[in-house]
């Protein structure tokens, strides 16, 4: 089952407020296709260049690399 970009914005928000960072993120951008590389196919646009986030996006895109808008 892929994940959804919901999960991904849920995983962003409880590592985000665990490591007591600010931010939160309503909503992730996904490309209209699943990457036959296994790249991730999507951007959490809000937080692109925020030092503090950089970490936890990284595990982001580990844990969920292929994610589906709905």
């Amino acid at each position: 089952m892929i994940p959804t970009a919901a999960d991904v914005v849920a995983f962003l928000n409880a590592e985000f407020e665990k490591a007591q960072l600010p931010y939160r993120v309503e909503q992730i951008a996904v490309l209209p296709y699943v990457n036959p590389m296994w790249l991730a196919n999507w951007e959490a646009t809000d937080l692109a260049g925020v030092p503090e986030c950089e970490a936890i996006i990284r595990e982001a895109r580990w844990q969920f690399p292929q994610v589906l808008e709905a």
